[in-house]
């Protein structure tokens, strides 16, 4: 495992992108996650020269581009699939290569064929993700028609596309899954990213690494088993009111799980 460290822009939403890449790249994070559900980043508002110009800051601070990531859980269904797409084209101008994004919630309120529309959907992200060689990596989520890894799995067979793969939230897959680490070795190479923090009382409340009740060092230790090398991104977001002490208390704590 390289074992690069990010932190998701999604707490930073009360700062500008600017302020947020900068601050995470001050505290000594490797890389940063461009969450374009931030108000700065709606993804029908990004001009090629605006994502020249973050790819740009972020490289003058040291700062690699990690991800992108788009989960439309607030947009209605047309909008979201609109901006979904979207975000298959923006992940390169952005400087990433892999784009992450989670399948919508069924429910009484939801269409009838929400299933088959989301299918659809995702087969013409991935067809242009093909194209411009973007790995869309979709997170297993609680409550969400992909809701754990065995669902991650058999979407993946039935889409049968080499640019599909698995964002795995740790945290998500402490909750859904009877033995994390066992289905972190099920998954092995189909895991392109992932995001993590910790968790406890079978609750999903994203909390900082170690303030938990997960076995972070175990999940580590099964990723490497499995020869991970991608992004071990960390995933808070109710953390607005202080983005910073909870970014650096996490880093410090990442830092001590892995080495």
């Amino acid at each position: 495992m390289s074992e690069r460290l990010g932190f998701r822009t999604a707490g930073y939403r009360n700062m500008s992108i600017e302020q947020a890449i900068r601050a995470i790249a001050d505290i000594g994070y490797d890389g940063v996650e461009l969450c374009l559900e931030h108000p700065d980043l709606a993804p029908e508002k990004l001009t090629d020269d605006r994502c020249a110009e973050l790819v740009a800051v972020a490289s003058e601070l040291g700062l690699e581009i990690a991800t992108v990531s788009y989960h439309g859980d607030g947009d209605p269904l047309e909008l979201r699939w609109a901006r979904a797409l979207a975000a298959v084209a923006l992940a390169p101008a952005l400087g990433a290569d892999i784009l992450i994004v989670n399948s919508p919630r069924p429910g009484p309120d939801a269409p009838a064929d929400l299933a088959e529309e989301f299918r659809y959907q995702l087969s013409c992200q991935l067809a242009m993700a093909d194209e411009l060689e973007v790995t869309v990596a979709l997170e297993p989520e609680p409550g969400l028609l992909v809701d754990d890894c065995r669902d991650m799995l058999d979407l993946i067979e039935q889409m049968g596309s080499p640019s599909l793969a698995v964002n795995l939230d740790v945290g998500h897959a402490w909750l859904t899954e009877d033995d994390l680490n066992t289905a972190i070795a099920e998954m092995g190479g189909h895991i392109a990213a992932v995001h993590i923090e910790d968790m406890a009382d079978k609750v999903h409340k994203h909390l900082v690494p170690g303030d938990g009740q997960m076995n972070l060092p175990g999940v580590v230790q099964a990723l490497r088993d499995t020869g991970f090398s991608g992004w071990l991104t960390v995933d808070l977001f109710d953390i607005a009111d202080d983005p910073n002490t909870a970014a650096r208390q996490s880093l410090e704590q990442m830092r001590e799980l892995l080495w």
